[in-house]
């Protein structure tokens, strides 16, 4: 059975950790300047919506978060193991999936700061292009919070495989660019109808395309069993990973 106490003291530990070197820092100012920059100057920002919503925010959102969470996360396994503190972790009274969930949710939490310095834009606009449907906003948070979740999973358990931070990077990217890309093509390109099940299988997979329902402010319950389950796919791998490795 999880300690919830456990968790909550490696939380913490990853909290400090990000905040006691630049990591935090460097992310958070770059999350809120970069994807604001894009959103405003390339795509038109609010101001090219017929009507107050922030979909187009939220539909490059996937795109951003290829390069940011590796970024972030990169070092989640593969830094503790160059630093030899991993071995320390194993010794710890706490289990592997209390060390997991712990900066699981840490790492969360940075993108969750992250996305809250947006919010100020449908306050601000709020008397220029009238009132904000809220409900969508929120579908809107939390498809992102159940993406940066996927994100972050992933790019664990691949942090577990390498020993180099710009290993670790790169591959993560690497994935998460084709995992995210896949739906795109399935909806471009045409399959003869032989292959129509390749199109139905792309589609299935991407992380973006279940983030469309949310970046229009709907919540399907499919979408969300499909994050959440994606989530605990790698949580099991990332053990697994650590597993084999520890008694190695």
């Amino acid at each position: 059975m999880l300690n919830y106490k456990s968790i909550y003291s490696i939380y913490k530990k990853e909290i400090k950790d990000f905040f006691y070197s630049s990591i935090a820092y460097v992310f958070l100012a770059l999350f809120i300047v970069i994807p604001n920059a894009i959103w405003f100057f390339f795509i038109g920002g609010i101001f090219a919506e017929n009507n107050a919503t922030m979909r187009t925010y939220f539909a490059i959102l996937p795109y951003i978060f290829i390069i940011f969470i590796p970024g972030l996360t990169m070092g989640a396994w593969s830094k503790e193991r160059n630093s030899g503190t991993i071995e320390l972790l194993f010794t710890l009274p706490v289990s592997q999936m209390e060390v997991l969930l712990g900066k699981f949710f840490a790492a969360l939490t940075l993108v969750a700061v992250a996305l809250a310095s947006i919010l100020p834009v449908p306050v601000l606009t709020h008397f220029m292009l009238g009132s904000f449907d809220w409900g969508q906003i929120f579908a809107q948070y939390l498809g992102a919070l159940l993406l940066a979740g996927c994100y972050i999973a992933i790019t664990f358990f691949l942090s577990s495989l390498t020993k180099e931070l710009i290993d670790s990077f790169l591959l993560s990217a690497s994935i998460l660019l084709v995992l995210t890309i896949i739906g795109y093509f399935a909806q471009r390109l045409q399959f003869v109808s032989w292959l129509a099940w390749v199109k139905v299988v792309f589609n299935n997979i991407s992380l973006s395309t279940h983030f469309m329902n949310f970046s229009k402010g709907v919540i399907d319950s499919r979408d969300v069993i499909y994050y959440i389950g994606l989530i605990a796919v790698f949580f099991y791998l990332n053990i697994y990973s650590l597993d084999s490795k520890r008694w190695s």
